[in-house]
């Protein structure tokens, strides 16, 4: 299973709040799964053509994605949480759209649901689930925020890249990540395209598997 795309939490019914992933190492992420036989389920926001062969499920909100990961997740064995999740949500949603003549409205938000820890909560429900794979999108402190994800969140393996870099990150073809695994081993990959960072990460899950 991988999830793709960043989630999109309504404001009124024409306005959303949203982050800048395209869902691009996501894709790639089902693309080099079905390259090494595997049966994929892809969970995305992103409208993005998906992969030839994959289930694609499409959402839009993190609550979406989570009901959609716990409804398909107790058939995978390797889940790839590479989808931007938006950590708040407005608290409210307007029935109409917001006028500016109603003058500049205050936005309260709420938190939105943990995919990856309600996973790692309810990990007993998912005997067939053995690699969970994480990525990690940040601006600073990459490595220690990395590795403090890897470890709350029960990871067999997080992606950490560094999103404030002109070549990697949102919205460009190429990434620069480092793996880190839960036996503490670290691993920082060169300047890839997202196609071969994508079959990196699915190699390396897949030897994780195998053990």
């Amino acid at each position: 299973m991988v999830t793709a795309g960043g989630t999109r939490e309504a404001v009124d019914p024409v306005r959303f709040l949203t982050n800048r992933s395209s869902g691009k190492q996501g894709l790639a992420l089902a693309q080099a799964a079905l390259d090494a036989g595997a049966d994929v389920t892809l969970i995305t926001t992103s409208d993005l053509p998906a992969p030839v062969g994959v289930r694609r499920i499409d959402v839009e909100s993190a609550q979406q994605m989570l009901d959609a990961v716990l409804a398909s997740v107790s058939d995978a064995q390797l889940l790839f949480m590479a989808a931007a999740v938006a950590d708040f949500r407005p608290a409210q949603v307007a029935d109409q759209k917001i006028k500016k003549r109603s003058g500049i409205p205050t936005l309260a938000l709420a938190a939105n649901p943990d995919i990856l820890a309600t996973v790692a909560q309810q990990r007993q429900n998912f005997p067939a689930l053995r690699v969970v794979v994480g990525f990690a999108a940040e601006t600073q402190n990459l490595l220690d925020n990395a590795a403090a994800k890897l470890q709350s969140k029960g990871l067999s393996m997080i992606v950490a890249n560094d999103v404030s870099a002109a070549d990697a990150g949102f919205a460009v073809e190429t990434n620069r990540v480092t793996l880190l695994y839960s036996s503490g081993q670290r691993e920082t990959l060169p300047l890839l395209s997202k196609t071969a960072v994508a079959e990196q990460v699915v190699l390396r899950a897949m030897r994780l598997l195998s053990r």
